[in-house]
């Protein structure tokens, strides 16, 4: 019987139209703005292979979210300097743009409300730092929606190992199997199995998986339809 429901963030309860892709071109006119000189073709390719690199090094690591972290990388591909400062804004011009980009999923209202209807603890986990998931509570029109929110920033530990739903656990009191976890990544938030969790995939806006797949125990295509797995766990 379920007793909880906990969410991922980005890509589950909330995504945006190319939010990447308008946050990937708002860091390039920052950095004309700043007067670094570089064509559009370059900067395509750096990013290209920033991103790659960035994967290979950071993905399970918390510190990836860290403000500086992936522009920092990027400077190191183009092989050249930049101030702290700079790397910073790059950074924070990329997250602001996409986060304004993005918005709660059509059907999160409806979810969030059906687990209140049903008196089910409602948690987060989520990949990310502290800006991000403050800007995402921000636009969700639910007052007190989450029992818990846990970040990987503040527990340090990214949700493709276990330590954030020991955490998750360890701070709720509650059993593994009396939870249900829902999220769109199977390299990340399906390895909540591995404490007994179940999992539920939402496929609508996943993110490919760049680590170790982890199959979850249930698919779904939209949120809403996370509805139908709750009521039929009990």
């Amino acid at each position: 019987m379920v007793e909880a429901v906990i969410f991922d963030f980005g890509g589950t309860l909330f995504h945006g139209d190319d939010a990447v892709g308008r946050a990937v071109d708002a860091r390039y006119r920052e950095m004309c703005d700043r007067g670094y000189e570089i064509d559009r073709e370059t900067f395509d390719d750096l990013t290209a292979r920033t991103g790659e690199r960035f994967a290979d090094r950071y993905h399970g690591d918390y510190r990836r979210f860290e403000l500086g972290r992936y522009t920092e990388l990027f400077f190191e591909v183009w092989d050249r300097d930049a101030p702290q400062e700079d790397i910073e804004a790059l950074d924070r011009v990329f997250w602001e743009t996409r986060l304004d980009a993005e918005s709660p999923d059509e059907d999160a209202e409806s979810v969030l409300g059906h687990c209140c209807d049903r008196d089910l603890f409602v948690g987060a986990i989520t990949n990310g730092n502290e800006l991000m998931t403050d800007r995402r509570l921000e636009s969700l029109d639910v007052d007190d929606a989450f029992d818990l929110v846990l970040t990987s920033a503040a527990v340090e530990a990214e949700k493709s190992t276990v330590e954030p739903f020991e955490a998750f656990l360890d701070r709720t009191g509650l059993d593994g199997e009396d939870c249900l976890m829902v999220g769109d990544r199977v390299d990340e938030d399906t390895w909540a199995s591995e404490v007994g969790m179940t999992t539920v995939q939402v496929t609508a806006h996943a993110t490919p998986p760049v680590g170790e797949v982890c199959e979850p125990d249930y698919v779904v295509e939209t949120l809403g339809e996370v509805e139908a797995v709750i009521d039929d766990l009990g």
